[in-house]
């Protein structure tokens, strides 16, 4: 089993959005995939029109055992674990600092069910999951290059695991296209060559409530999460060898 975590480098980067599409892109490759939400803001249940109001996710479970009865079975192999920021609106009980425990604690049953685990880390820099990331297969930093990025990435210890992963690149941007090489210059192969390109896609997707790679197979997105998908596999296999 492999345990990729995805953090943004700051808010907003779009790190849901590529979790939820990547995971997708995984399970059409015919691996088994959890996903798991650790951010309170708890949107990566949309991606998959799971609504707020239903109220479940991890959080509600008084133990590490109890998760899956706060899960979603979104297709043959393929189960959604959401933060669950209703449990704690109603309890006034706040778990966010256990995430690292409580899913350290859950990891060794989950080989057996999937091939993959997913996090969706919370942004720097205040990024949870150090201990999540220590553990990881794959540390994936999703970042956009531009200059608050690379003053925030500048001051980020990577892992052994870790890559970036450039979303929403603009070629048309002469700014962009300096910071990407830049970084291409300075991380060499710790920078992925899948890069995702602005597509409108991804915010249609949002907003049919689906990952982009159901929502339009063909888009560039979809191709380019087909892509990191085929990656992640590959990198699996280099390492097992």
């Amino acid at each position: 089993m492999d345990l990729v975590t995805l953090t943004g480098v700051r808010g907003g980067g779009g790190t849901t959005t590529i979790v939820g599409m990547l995971g997708d892109a995984l399970h059409a490759l015919n691996q088994r995939v959890l996903l798991v939400d650790l951010n309170a803001s708890d949107l990566l249940r949309m991606h998959f029109d799971i609504p707020h109001a239903d109220g479940r996710g991890w959080v509600a479970s008084l133990f590490p055992d109890e998760w899956r009865q706060q899960a979603f079975q979104l297709d043959n192999g393929l189960v959604l674990a959401p933060f669950g920021r209703k449990a704690i609106e109603e309890s006034g009980v706040s778990h966010l600092l256990r995430g690292d425990d409580f899913w350290l604690q859950v990891l060794p049953s989950l080989s057996r069910d999937f091939d993959w685990v997913l996090f969706d880390c919370p942004p720097c820099p205040h990024r949870m999951a150090s201990a999540l990331r220590f553990r990881s297969s794959l540390d994936l930093m999703v970042v956009h290059p531009d200059m608050a990025a690379r003053e925030l990435l500048s001051q980020i210890d990577f892992e052994t695991s870790s890559y970036l992963l450039i979303n929403a690149f603009d070629p048309t941007r002469r700014l962009e296209c300096d910071v990407l090489t830049g970084w291409q210059h300075h991380y060499g192969a710790r920078v992925l060559p899948q890069t995702i390109y602005s597509d409108e896609s991804l915010p249609e997707a949002l907003a049919s409530k689906k990952p982009v790679t159901r929502y339009m197979p063909d888009a560039i997105a979809s191709q380019a999460a087909r892509s990191l998908a085929q990656w992640c596999l590959s990198a699996h296999h280099a390492v097992a060898a």
